[in-house]
Order: C-alpha cells, then sequence, then structure tokens
C-alpha cells in the first residue's frame, strides 16, 4: 500500500480515506514549528526516577535497550550515532507538549494516551517495528528517513531478544523523508522504521486501544461487585449417556449463554468502559492543592479572571443519558441529573479543552457548573495557571 502525500488535507477526506485504513504523509503540516523541549532538557526528564526512558543502541544490527532512570554519567560516553533516548508521556511533565493532542482534537478525548518524545542522534532509530495503536509523528529539529512496509498482527515473527520488539523480516515498500513541521500518520499494525538522517527530535501522539483481555479484566473487576451471585453456572438438562468427566458442548452452551447475559448488562459494561479509558497514566501527579476552594470561593477566582488548565495527567469521559450526563473522571464517574445548557456547554469545553488554557468565567453563575469545577480543582485535575484572562470593560 502506496503511501500519499499531501501539504495540505481537509479533515472529511483525512477520516474517509485514511483513518485506520492507510499511512498518509502531510509534509509542512506545521508551518514555523519549533520545538517544545530541547534535547538537553529531554535527556534532564530521563533522570527522574518518576519518568519512564530507555535508550535504544544499533551497533551493525546488535539492537541493546537501556531502561532509565539515568544518570548524567549515561550522557556522558554516548557514540555519536547510532543510539535514541525515549521519553514516555512528555506532556504530562511539559504542559507545551501537550498543546500537540489539539491538533488531533478531532479524535475523542478519551482515546489519547500520551505523547512520546524521542531524540535521535545521527543514525538513530528503534529497528523495524509495528504498533498496536495508531500514532501520528511529527518532526521536530532535524531529519529523519521512515520506512514503511506491510501490515502486521499478533503472528508476525518478532525478535525480542533486545528487548525492543524487532520485526524478524521487514521489507520496506516506500521511503519518504521528514523535515521540522511535516506529520506521519501511520494506521494501527503497520510495519514501520524510522532512523536519523541527521540529530532531531520527534513527537509521537500515541492512542488509548485496549484488548479483549484488557476489557473483560476490566469488566470482570467492576462485575465482582455489581452483578447478583445468583447468576450461575447450570445444567438442568443433564445427559445421562454423557461419559463420567466428560465437559460436554451442553455445557459449554451453558457457559456462552451465562456470560452473554452478564455482557447485556448495558450500564455495566459502560461503567467498565469509561472507568478503564480513563484511568490515568501516571495518577501520582494528580495532586490535590494544599487549600481547596468552595463554590463561593470559585466564584470569586472566576471574576478576577483567572485561567485553569486541565492537568496533564487528568482524562475524562461523558455519556449522555436523557438529561442527565455521566461523567467520567480519572477513572472513576460521576452523575449529573437534569443537566442544564449550562453544565451541557461547560461539560463541551472540559471535553475538549486538552492541552488548552480555559476561561470559565461565562460559567460563575450557575450552581452545578460551580460544584463541578470545585470538584475537579480540589481533586487536582483542573489547576490555576498564572495568566488572567482579558476582562471585558462594559
Amino acid at each position: 500500500m502506496l503511501l500519499d502525500r499531501h501539504d495540505s488535507i481537509d479533515l472529511a477526506t483525512f477520516l474517509a480515506e485514511y483513518w485506520q485504513k492507510k499511512p498518509l504523509l502531510i509534509k509542512n503540516a506545521l508551518p514555523g514549528f519549533t520545538d517544545f523541549i530541547s534535547p538537553e532538557e529531554l535527556a534532564g526528564l530521563s533522570l527522574d526516577e518518576d519518568v519512564e526512558s530507555r535508550l535504544a543502541f544499533n551497533n551493525a544490527g546488535n539492537w541493546e535497550l537501556k531502561h532509565g532512570p539515568f544518570s548524567e554519567r549515561d550522557f556522558t560516553f554516548l557514540p555519536e550515532s547510532h543510539w535514541t533516548l525515549l521519553v514516555q508521556s512528555v506532556d504530562h511533565w511539559i504542559p507545551e507538549v501537550k498543546s500537540l493532542m489539539q491538533k488531533v482534537a478531532f479524535i475523542p478525548g478519551w482515546r489519547l494516551d500520551d505523547i512520546m518524545v524521542s531524540y535521535a542522534a545521527k543514525d538513530g532509530g528503534v529497528g523495524p517495528h509495528f504498533d498496536y495503536y495508531d500514532v501520528f509523528l511529527i518532526q521536530g529539529q532535524g531529519s529523519r528517513l521512515w520506512q514503511i512496509g506491510k501490515n502486521c498482527n499478533s503472528e508476525t515473527p518478532l525478535d525480542t531478544s533486545s528487548g525492543l520488539k524487532i520485526l524478524s523480516n521487514f521489507s520496506p515498500e516506500q521511503e519518504l523523508e521528514l523535515n521540522t513541521g511535516d506529520v506521519l500518520y501511520i494506521p494501527a499494525g503497520m510495519s514501520h522504521c524510522g532512523t536519523a538522517i541527521n540529530a532531531g527530535i520527534s513527537y509521537s501522539i500515541g492512542f488509548r486501544a485496549p484488548d479483549v483481555a484488557e476489557l473483560l479484566s476490566a469488566y470482570s473487576h467492576l462485575a465482582g461487585n455489581s452483578l447478583p451471585q445468583d447468576m450461575r453456572y447450570r445444567d438442568p438438562g443433564l445427559d445421562q449417556e454423557a461419559s463420567p468427566g466428560e465437559i460436554t458442548s451442553a455445557s459449554l452452551h451453558q457457559v456462552k449463554a451465562l456470560m452473554q447475559h452478564a455482557f447485556d448488562d448495558q450500564e455495566l459494561l459502560l461503567q467498565c468502559f469509561g472507568r478503564l479509558m480513563t484511568e490515568p497514566r501516571l495518577p501520582d501527579l494528580l495532586q490535590a492543592p494544599e487549600t481547596p476552594l468552595t463554590p463561593q470561593e470559585m466564584v470569586v477566582t472566576l471574576q478576577k479572571g483567572k485561567l485553569f488548565q486541565l492537568h496533564p495527567a487528568a482524562r475524562l469521559a461523558c455519556y449522555h443519558q436523557g438529561d442527565n450526563l455521566l461523567l467520567f473522571i480519572n477513572g472513576e464517574s460521576l452523575l449529573i441529573k437534569n443537566t442544564t445548557g449550562k453544565i451541557s456547554a461547560l461539560n463541551d469545553e472540559l471535553q475538549s479543552s486538552t492541552g488548552r488554557k480555559l476561561d470559565l468565567r461565562p460559567f460563575q453563575h450557575n450552581e452545578a457548573c460551580l460544584k463541578l469545577l470545585t470538584l475537579l480543582y480540589n481533586q487536582g485535575s483542573l489547576v490555576l495557571v498564572e495568566e488572567t484572562a482579558v476582562i471585558d470593560e462594559e
């Protein structure tokens, strides 16, 4: 499948022809793009024990992977080429990086996972591989050569001896060069390999794509406290001719029917999925403020024109149930009954606010909005920023 190249593309065309179908290179998608982080700052992040980081080395086809946290000494003796530093969830630590998610705001926010940032020395990379999720690659400083190959799946042979998941057999079908401001979209399962032409930085926007095992595990965890205990296996039609110890087809049919009946609980399924998809990647980063606010104090804060922002680690999703709103916040759920136009507008603002600063003054006179904003602030999901909105003079 050949990769298309566009200087620009409209959203409808992208979703209809490319999303989860085939790759797309958008040249100069972000004109004038400048990096949000320097190589030195990225290396500094990798020294922190709370930050997930890796160093990948390629010595004539022999791959080596080291996990952080690293020390300054680790960066003192690095070779001049053939290595890459990868730092996960940089959007959680550098708010400006989070703003890149606004570039893919057409995808539900609960599908967004994190932004990995990598710095590759000349000829650096992580080898030919594939991901189980879609990815947007944004090139910062420097340039990289990307090779695109065939689609892969769980049966595709991999060499994992180094800790990296290197494709055992990779046959590139197309090559392309990414320069500063170029964006490459790669669908889930498509093999690809990036190699730095010269040293530079790349931003990788990844998405949450839970597999069946994760969904079943989450459902089982929640169902254990929700489904009635009298939903049990029964065998009213025992076959007297069956051999001792035999599990019959009828027995399996009973099990399947019981499981299907459990999954017919729409409310439980909703709770399971909403909570799973909003579980924070780094929950320890969400800290309650030293001084919580009351709704009345929230009003005063809003009247001063103070700006807010969702904490980079916070995750939200929602589900409309008639006049009620089921809000999922960091793996928990909150039911807001009889939602008004104002609370719905606030929900829309919050759900679309990834990486944006929020002027929430329009909601200062609504009691339900104030309660929600106070709740989010006091749990650490909503944080104050230093800037103040321009207050309109009437």
